[in-house]
């Protein structure tokens, strides 16, 4: 099906830039421009906030009015102009001033992807799992690369890959598009509220599980390479032992739709937020490298788990018309704003004593646990979940 490898291949290039921007940027801020850890954090605190304005407000407005490959277009080449840009200075002002467009930019694909992947599940019947977990390998073969490359020619490679990568992407976005994705919005499209959305049943106690699961990962997006370093793990292995929990990633991805197909959303978070709390448990009480190695195993729970439930909640739930907009809501509260706070957060106990930070996000977890569960119980009384 040519809207399957459509959208397998637009996951794959896309994560091939996230596997720089996620995992390493903070690093290339720190090592490359020579900006101080703290500062380095507030920058990217910052772009979090402005991803998710860029998610939840501008990328939704952009697709009432344009149809979902053209606003997906414009996200792309905004991405591979602002990643040329940090070529040209290493002036804190304008590295602030270019990490916060980058965020803008880069991170309103992933949604734009993820509402494009729930269109074609609808219209054509695409398997979502299949294709996202195309994205996931594309990851692990980014972070490989960088590893290798960082480790031969300096944290300024990456800098030269990420303006590789979004140029590729460019380039598998011009090839052809399905038609669904040509489509401009209607009347009906426009008229969608913010508030019949948070209306749907269980979206806000949804909404409130899946950010404090997603947020909880902010110390490990944010400071896992530099904890590593610390760690004494050597600079070619780092992306050996964070491609461990993208594997896992993968293969969950792979099997989701197979395995998943009778689970509620609700079963789903249950065993997300358990995924979580144990990871971040041991990477707190054990500060050992193959602890947070074997830990990583986790991720497969915590994160694509989590994220699948969502997208799953998502498609049942949801008329077509309040696709974007709900993921322009997950993506904003989940992915952003809530890992924004807990990044402030996790890097004030990362300065106090590294692992200290992953205890703090072991106590948000914890509330996403027992909601989970309450949620689980509720739901699964009716069947109707």
């Amino acid at each position: 099906m040519r809207e399957q490898k459509w959208m397998a291949q637009h996951y794959f290039i896309f994560f091939l830039s996230w596997g720089i921007f996620l995992p390493y940027w903070t690093g290339y801020l720190v090592h490359e421009k020579d900006v101080a850890i703290e500062l380095a954090s507030m920058m990217m605190s910052a772009g979090l906030i402005l991803r998710g304005i860029s998610t939840m407000f501008i990328f939704p407005a952009m697709a009432n009015r344009f149809s979902q490959s053209t606003v997906l277009t414009i996200f792309i080449y905004g991405s591979f102009l602002t990643s040329v840009l940090f070529i040209f200075t290493s002036d804190t002002t304008l590295l602030f001033i270019l990490t916060c467009l980058l965020s803008f930019f880069l991170p309103a694909i992933m949604p734009g992807l993820d509402s494009t992947a729930g269109i074609l599940v609808q219209k054509y019947n695409i398997h979502y799992g299949r294709s996202r977990s195309y994205g996931s390998l594309g990851f692990i073969v980014s972070v490989i690369i960088v590893s290798l490359v960082s480790a031969l020619y300096g944290d300024q490679s990456m800098l030269w890959l990420m303006i590789a990568y979004t140029l590729l992407l460019i380039v598998v976005n011009l090839q052809h598009v399905p038609e669904a994705l040509k489509e401009k919005p209607n009347k009906k499209g426009n008229n969608v509220s913010f508030k019949a959305i948070f209306k749907t049943r269980h979206f806000v106690f949804i909404l409130i599980l899946v950010t404090l699961i997603q947020g909880s990962h902010a110390a490990y997006y944010n400071y896992g390479y530099l904890y590593l370093e610390h760690l004494e793990v050597p600079k070619y292995l780092i992306g050996i032992v964070i491609n461990v929990g993208v594997g896992f990633e993968i293969f969950l991805f792979a099997i989701a739709d197979r395995v998943f197909s009778k689970w509620s959303p609700a079963k789903l978070l249950v065993l997300a937020s358990i995924g979580a709390s144990l990871r971040w448990l041991l990477a707190f009480a054990v500060p050992n490298a193959w602890i947070f190695t074997a830990s990583q195993s986790l991720h497969a729970l915590s994160f694509a788990v989590s994220h699948f439930a969502f997208i799953m909640y998502l498609a049942k739930e949801l008329e077509y018309t309040q696709i974007t907009k709900a993921q322009g809501i997950y993506s904003a509260f989940a992915l952003s704003w809530g890992t924004a706070i807990l990044t402030v957060i996790s890097g004030y106990f990362y300065n106090t004593q590294p692992n200290f930070a992953f205890a703090a996000m072991f106590v948000f977890t914890l509330p996403a646990l027992v909601g989970s569960l309450y949620l689980y119980k509720k739901t699964k009384a009716t069947e109707n979940m």
